[in-house]
């Protein structure tokens, strides 16, 4: 059966952290890594739309090299870049053990990721590979995993979880409107473009998640 856990790692040496630090505003998720011509690379998607700050941001980056932009969509951009830190989110020991990523994303100081685990012994493994590093580790949610799991995928950074509720509790998503963007940017001291990126991502990963677990009503 296992456990879904959300957790928050935080260290100057994880990949992208200064960068990510540098821009807590911006969401960066890790797509995916391969090692080829003897070193380790990885895909990441960026979501902002300064993308020229965000590049001088990587280009000073020690934990990376070589970032390169592959693709640009509205609000969205795939780099490439070559890793350059010993330090992993998530080791490959701890898949050996079983532990199986869902979704890797930055939050304000590093990364958060939720990940399954088919049992305690697999969690601790993977704080004590941290805690050996150095890394901060903060488990945010630990729940058991059940058949219902699919049901209730949806994934909200902190940031995200952040935006909706100061938008709900304000009014922003009453008609008319209590509250606008710049109010609520006040109130979480950010530009306006990073409450309406915030707020498109965390809607788009909503309602993502209840299309595709939306199942067939009974006729």
């Amino acid at each position: 059966m296992g456990f879904v856990a959300h957790v928050s790692l935080s260290h100057p040496d994880l990949v992208l952290a200064p960068t990510i630090r540098a821009n807590p505003d911006v969401t960066i998720r890790y797509e995916y890594g391969v090692v080829a011509d003897g070193g380790e690379r990885c895909f990441v998607s960026v979501f902002g739309d300064d993308l020229e700050r965000i590049e001088a941001a990587m280009a000073g980056d020690h934990t990376i090299s070589n970032p390169t932009r592959v693709a640009t969509f509205e609000g969205r951009a795939i780099y490439q870049l070559a890793i350059d830190t010993n330090l992993e989110i998530v080791p490959y020991r701890c898949a050996a053990r079983g532990v199986f990523v869902f979704e890797t994303i930055s939050n304000e100081k590093g990364w958060t990721v939720r990940i399954h685990v088919p049992d305690r012994e697999a969690l601790s493994a993977f704080r004590e590979y941290c805690r050996s590093w150095s890394i901060t580790f903060r488990v945010n949610r630990l729940s058991q995993s059940t058949a219902e799991d699919d049901d209730d995928t949806y994934f909200l950074t902190e940031q995200q979880h952040e935006i909706l509720s100061k938008a709900y509790y304000s009014g922003y998503f009453e008609i008319p409107r209590r509250a606008s963007q710049n109010d609520l940017a006040n109130q979480l001291g950010i530009s306006t473009s990073a409450v309406s990126q915030r707020i498109r991502r965390a809607v788009a990963e909503l309602i993502e998640s209840t299309l595709e677990n939306s199942r067939t009503p009974d006729r």
